[in-house]
């Protein structure tokens, strides 16, 4: 006889009594059973079998929305490391002989798909901003337009800006006129190239050095995108933006708030906080301690200053080094703060061990400390970053 627990954990097992039993299927139910194959795998086995069919069969309204992969092309020249390509002479058609080398950077901007790109002001001159270390840069310009300035280079450090009312105000007249023309001036050719390449998710990230936000004027680039997983780091700041150096409360740029001249009887040298003027009201009120008002400065970090994102910058560089980049874009930077030059060794030296690719874009060439650095470029691209579009488009390469 048949226990109970085995009766009880056997009617566990059994099909509720709404399920049809096969045996209990009559000859007619058969059919309506049987399960009729999508017309999509009878037409893409009809293909196998007809290759004539194939043409008529992908303008279909069936396939007509199937994503058309397209399949990564063998490498055929790889130049030897630290050849010069000269960018705007091949553009102009006075260096035809440098073919292989177009051929094998454009097939880099194609086919890479974890592209990291640190930046320089290189990429604003087009767009009417100026440099910093060049002849017409800001250093040069600034030292022989202030009298109160000895170096260009003191109006953007943190210990000489705020070391006296006249230096503050030297500084936020320059804020002032950097965040008018970065306001009114346009992403270049080269700022376009490299969305639409992260429009096609080629890019896994983007260091600038700019303070200018150009290159956050697109959609897929945007500033408002999450500041979790920024498509763009501005390792430097932004002058679009103001902050306290206490609280670091974070608010856009108001230049009317800074004092941009002697004699100007609006604005403050250092304006206060008002998130930290709030707080002191409050705590007066409750008769609490006061705990001092901080003051505004735009967030554009300077010399000699603790980075407010040093952390988070660290989080994501670690990150991406961690999704073994396949190539490496240095471009319109001359890498000579300590902190970028780190960065990009650290990014070299991954890319290099994945046989990736370093691409070196600048009006100069590396110097040998660079290079070393680098542990040597794949390619020295020699000129004008605004030209990398018009070669893609010379060899044909639609982006």
């Amino acid at each position: 006889m048949e226990s109970p627990v085995r009766k009880e954990y056997h009617q566990l097992l059994t099909p509720p009594s709404s399920s049809v039993k096969k045996h209990d299927l009559k000859a007619g139910d058969l059919k309506e059973l049987s399960i009729k194959p999508r017309k999509l795998i009878n037409d893409l086995s009809r293909v196998k079998k007809s290759p004539s069919r194939k043409k008529k069969l992908c303008d279909s309204p069936t396939t007509r929305s199937l994503p058309q992969t397209t399949r990564k092309p063998r490498l055929k020249y790889r130049p030897e490391l630290d050849t010069v390509f000269p960018l705007d002479n091949y553009v102009e058609g006075s260096a035809k002989s440098s073919s292989k080398d177009a051929e094998f950077l454009t097939y880099v901007l194609s086919y890479s798909k974890r592209i990291v790109v640190v930046q320089g002001a290189g990429v604003s001159v087009a767009a009417g901003i100026p440099d910093f270390r060049s002849a017409n840069g800001l250093f040069t310009t600034l030292k022989s337009s202030s009298p109160n300035v000895k170096s260009g280079k003191d109006l953007f450090d943190f210990n000489h800006v705020y070391s006296s009312n006249s230096m503050s105000i030297s500084f936020n007249s320059l804020m002032s006129k950097l965040h008018s023309l970065s306001c009114t001036s346009k992403p270049t050719a080269y700022h376009s190239f490299i969305n639409q390449l992260c429009e096609k998710n080629q890019v896994k990230r983007i260091y600038s050095q700019n303070i200018d936000g150009l290159e956050t004027k697109f959609q897929t680039t945007s500033a408002n995108e999450s500041p979790k997983n920024p498509q763009v780091v501005q390792l430097h700041g932004s002058i679009h933006h103001m902050s306290c150096m206490k609280c670091r409360k974070k608010y856009d740029m108001d230049p009317s708030m800074f004092k941009t001249d002697e004699d100007a009887e609006t604005g403050e040298i250092v304006p206060q906080c008002p998130e930290c003027k709030e707080f002191e009201s409050v705590r007066s009120v409750c008769g609490k301690r006061l705990q001092g008002v901080g003051r505004l400065k735009p967030s554009v970090v300077l010399y000699n200053e603790y980075h407010p994102e040093g952390d988070i910058i660290s989080e994501m560089m670690n990150k991406d080094l961690k999704s073994n980049p396949d190539a490496l874009l240095i471009v319109g930077t001359s890498l000579k703060i300590p902190g970028v030059r780190q960065m990009v060794k650290q990014f070299a030296t991954k890319v290099r061990a994945k046989k990736g690719f370093i691409i070196w874009v600048n009006n100069e060439l590396p110097p040998p400390n660079i290079k070393t650095l680098l542990n040597r470029c794949d390619l020295v691209v020699l000129g004008d970053c605004q030209n990398l579009p018009v070669l893609m488009e010379q060899e044909n390469i639609n982006l």
